[in-house]
């Protein structure tokens, strides 16, 4: 074992601090214990390594100590002179609420306080009763490194891949941070289940198991990964944007000196592809992508508002790298404090503000927007979003990449229609117009037993009233708003 892993520096720091009593907040019991061992054995050679659960009561070197499942008798044990040892106590707090538990702790700190002898708490959360917080240290045991997960890996793929793509190599690595060293197995074991080697799919189920993770909290949805920067249709500025960041989640040294994307945030007309770019680029990136569903976190079937948002926000933080997706987060989230809502819109807000600015790089925030001028000033300055873009109604030149996209989608033969010209025919008409006629004409081509032909898009188009001419008035609003504050997608 690495001598240098963090993990293990943060038990040796406990150890050479002298702390008697330590929790260590972590839900890997298995590696706090080999960590835990392997101090005992390196830097206390004299030391015995003793364990204790509820179910095996205390295991020391000698093997079971008879009648110490409860964990006052086995604390006893701890107190006796003795020599030199590291005591791991598992899921003692969940005995917190027996006051002579809480008071037999105490003695211990006092009697053990300056001898070679340390008791490690674990703990999936931290939790510990008032009576406790003045003699408990807290370590937060963190989770597997890259170089922690690369070592994974090859102890997975080393004896029969060993000239695995780099890049797939350092994509599956990446896809795996936030994930413990038993998660992260596991998803090894199915992504390499009849396979001789790592390959694209492996992307995918590592995803898959951080979603597993996120759909506990309920209000955090999976999106998977359907569309790539090509499905996307003109917007070339923004694609450039997501391009260029493309390879600084997996660079460490650029993340630690602050070059890691915090988020962007998407605005502009409905139906012009603003949702449609923030699943592309989380392909792009090979991140997963999850839609934080705001109408989960004020419905109360998770619990209050507030705290339901906290532990999303918890969550991200966990599964990272990932997108997290606020779609219309005009609607979503909201500086007033007062309202139906008594004031949990207000509160949310100030948390989010608080955790854009201080949130891991490894979390990014893809926000979008019909109506960027209802949210307050405070979350559009630097520091929150690295940048808003507006996406406008497609030009002439874009709307003819998107009715090639869609075309194209649908193994429509090109030869026969002339994209130039329907582009020129449907002038203030936003993405998802283009697609519903393209798919309209397909649909009366295929009652007609043939392939659609450009007069049936055609046909279509003329039976369209667009959005931009029902909604012109606000649109304009949109526009000039976004005219001096925002940069245009394409």
């Amino acid at each position: 074992m690495s001598s240098t892993t963090p993990a293990l520096d943060a038990i040796r720091r406990a150890i050479i601090a002298r702390y008697p009593l330590t929790l260590v907040v972590t839900h890997e019991e298995e590696r706090v214990e080999a960590n835990l061992r392997h101090l005992t054995e390196t830097s206390l050679k004299r030391a015995g390594f003793w364990t204790w659960s509820c179910t095996t009561g205390l295991v020391g070197p000698d093997g079971p100590v008879p009648d110490t499942q409860d964990p006052g008798r086995a604390l006893d044990v701890v107190v006796a002179p003795g020599a030199a040892a590291v005591f791991m106590f598992r899921d003692l707090h969940a005995f917190f609420d027996q006051p002579g538990v809480v008071r037999k702790l105490r003695d211990v700190r006092a009697a053990i306080a300056n001898t070679p002898r340390f008791v490690f708490l674990t703990a999936p959360r931290l939790a510990l009763p008032a009576d406790l917080r003045r003699d408990v240290a807290v370590v937060d045991f963190p989770l597997p490194t890259p170089i922690e997960l690369d070592h994974l890996v090859e102890r997975y793929v080393g004896g029969f891949q060993p000239a695995a793509d780099l890049a797939l190599r350092s994509s599956v690595v990446t896809a795996l941070r936030g994930l413990t060293v038993p998660e992260a197995s596991q998803a090894l074991n199915v992504a390499l289940y009849g396979k001789r080697g790592l390959d694209a799919a492996a992307l995918a189920i590592v995803h898959a198991q951080k979603a597993q993770l996120a759909r506990k909290e309920g209000v955090l949805e999976f999106v998977p990964q359907q569309w790539s920067l090509d499905a996307v249709g003109g917007l070339a500025v923004l694609k450039e944007w997501f391009v260029k960041r493309r390879a600084l989640f997996e660079d460490t040294d650029a993340v630690s000196r602050g070059m890691g994307p915090r988020g962007v945030l998407v605005m502009g007309i409905p139906g012009c592809g603003k949702s449609l770019c923030i699943k592309a680029a989380a392909a792009l990136w090979n991140l997963p992508l999850f839609r934080l569903e705001m109408g989960q976190v004020f419905g109360g079937a998770h619990g209050t508002p507030e705290e339901t948002f906290a532990r999303a926000l918890k969550m991200m933080e966990t599964v990272s790298p990932a997108i997290l997706w606020i779609d219309e987060i005009e609607n979503a989230i909201s500086a007033d404090s007062d309202g139906v809502d008594g004031g949990s819109k207000g509160r949310i807000f100030a948390t989010f503000l608080t955790w854009m600015q201080e949130k891991p790089g490894q979390v990014f925030v893809a926000a979008t927007a019909n109506r960027i001028d209802l949210l307050p000033a405070e979350l559009l300055r630097k520091g929150r979003f690295d940048q808003v873009f507006f996406i406008d109604l497609p030009d002439e030149a874009d709307r003819a990449a998107i009715f090639d996209v869609h075309l194209r989608r649908r193994s429509v033969d090109l030869t026969a229609i002339n994209v130039v010209t329907l582009a020129k025919a449907t002038k203030h008409w936003n993405g998802a117009e283009i697609e519903n006629a393209v798919v309209a004409a397909m649909i009366e081509a295929y009652d007609r037993r043939r392939e659609v032909e450009e007069d049936d898009i055609f046909f279509q188009v003329g039976k369209v009233v667009p959005l931009a001419v029902t909604m012109s008035e606000q649109i304009k609003a949109i526009k000039s708003w976004a005219a001096q504050r925002a940069i245009r997608a394409s």
